[in-house]
């Protein structure tokens, strides 16, 4: 390795204090969707609602979030009490970045869920009015949406499970000695979601493809939900509409509906596209060799401001934004049944 390795490291990487600051915004931003995330979890628990038709959806989602920002937490406080965690097996934060990458992708998944959801049971309730041509919904039922819902939660688990065994076998390249002098931003303690330069994993076997695999990973899911949400609500717009009209000429009332569902299909997909473009573009940026994390600073910064506020947005315009959720935690077991074989998601969303 050169003398001036160092210098080559401060015209490529950021400088210290730069990824200070990257990593507190991600843990006060963090903690905020971690007491978020929290209170629906603790408020559906305490009134033992987690059945309930309306609360069913958010709560998974919320256990999803919770998890996700107290590990992204525990990885922001050990990049800055300076635990060395490089690519390789050295420390712990491979693991522990295994289990967050995991949790995230939960979320994206359970996310979409709940428009799946919201799309079925939509059209079912539609479909009490008036036959629509060309749609079967007969072979969809609850327990497909059970399926969903435990899809969403095992596969992202499945594949932390297999990163973290990926990074327990991951070998050195030579006997060690150049972790020394490589720079703090190829640990994996500091919370990047992967896009880090291919130098930090040329030091381990076969590095760069494990980089690549790790970014496919965490990258596809987020594109493939950006991509389907968007069409689901999308198809819940058009077909309310659609039905509206079938039914002859739309009423004030229907007006009004129509775009109060409208609005909250627009509000979700925003919040989603909002909190994780960023990332979806610094990931983008990162597949080049000629990427220079200190010419994309201010996407880090973004980053570190939106990505982690999934969880705090999501409880809010899921669960307490909602007056239906509000109902649902409140309202007695005799008045809203917590059997969801027999209920229906509210078709307002």
């Amino acid at each position: 390795m050169p003398n001036n390795s160092t210098e080559i490291f401060d015209d490529i990487f950021l400088q210290s204090d730069k990824l200070e600051v990257a990593t507190i915004i991600t843990l006060l931003t963090s903690t905020l969707s971690f007491i978020g995330s929290g209170s629906i979890v603790l408020c559906v628990i305490l009134h033992r609602r987690v059945c309930a038709t309306e609360i069913f959806p958010i709560f998974h989602l919320s256990v999803a979030n919770f998890f996700s920002s107290l590990f992204l937490m525990v990885l922001c406080c050990l990049f800055l009490a300076g635990h060395p965690s490089y690519p390789g097996p050295q420390g712990p934060c491979g693991y522990i970045l295994a289990v967050t990458m995991s949790l995230f992708i939960c979320t994206f998944l359970l996310t979409l869920s709940y428009a799946l959801e919201a799309f079925i049971r939509l059209h079912r309730r539609l479909q009490s009015y008036v036959s629509l041509e060309g749609f079967r919904t007969e072979g969809i039922n609850n327990n497909c949406m059970y399926l969903m819902y435990f899809l969403s939660w095992t596969l992202p688990i499945a594949l932390g499970i297999f990163l973290m065994l990926v990074t327990h076998f991951i070998k050195d390249e030579d006997d060690g000695s150049l972790y020394d002098i490589i720079p703090k931003e190829c640990s994996l303690c500091f919370p990047a979601f992967v896009a880090q330069r291919h130098f930090c994993w040329a030091q381990v076997k076969e590095g760069n493809l494990w980089l690549l695999m790790y970014k496919l990973i965490f990258l596809l899911p987020l594109l493939f939900v950006f991509i389907v949400n968007m069409v689901l609500y999308l198809c819940i717009a058009r077909d309310y509409r659609h039905v509206s009209m079938r039914r002859g000429l739309l009423s004030y009332h229907q007006r009004q509906e129509e775009m109060t569902l409208r609005k909250k299909a627009i509000l979700y997909q925003t919040a989603f596209i909002i909190c994780w473009i960023p990332t979806l573009i610094l990931q983008s940026l990162s597949f080049y060799e000629s990427f220079v994390m200190k010419d994309n600073y201010w996407l880090f910064i973004l980053q570190s401001l939106l990505g982690p506020l999934q969880g705090l947005l999501n409880c809010i315009i899921y669960g307490w934004k909602r007056s239906s959720f509000r109902r649902a935690l409140t309202e007695s077991s005799q008045l809203l049944s917590t059997n969801r074989g027999g209920a229906g998601m509210s078709y307002t969303l």
